[in-house]
């Protein structure tokens, strides 16, 4: 088993005022590392799947403990879609920008009433480039 340290570093100076802050989480236990690069296409098509067991390009839900997925092109967005049962909801990637999971659960409705999340496994996350085809590096460790 292996130990992943995440850093994320905020660096700016306000009104003359140091204002940086570092944040390092260590995520102990992981025992395996996805790390792959796609080209997601102006089609929609799957990056991440998860279900109740791990199968071929699929992961078990609950077993994984980080992703990161990376928009490495130079111009063109990505959108991502998270689903969960009948829930989604959609980020939008722009070049050079990366977007993190700590977490495989969510909660996504049009209730604006709603007083409490009720928490899913995701199981799917997908992608699909704005333009032309974009290459996103995927991280996953679990």
């Amino acid at each position: 088993m292996a130990t992943l340290s995440v850093t994320i570093s905020e660096k700016i100076k306000l009104n003359g005022s140091d204002r940086s802050v570092t944040n390092t989480v260590d995520i102990t236990g992981v025992t395996q590392l996805n790390q792959r690069v796609v080209s997601v296409g102006t089609a929609e098509q799957s990056l991440i799947l998860f279900d109740t067991n791990a199968a071929a390009g699929q992961f078990a839900d609950g077993s994984v403990d980080y992703i990161r997925i990376t928009n490495t092109d130079l111009t063109n967005f990505v959108t991502l879609r998270m689903t969960a049962a009948d829930d989604e909801y959609f980020v939008k990637l722009p070049a050079g920008e990366s977007f993190v999971l700590f977490d495989t659960t969510m909660d996504a409705n049009n209730d604006s009433g709603a007083a409490t999340a009720t928490l899913a496994n995701l199981d799917s996350i997908k992608g699909q480039a704005n333009s032309a085809a974009c290459d996103v590096e995927l991280f996953i460790a679990s």
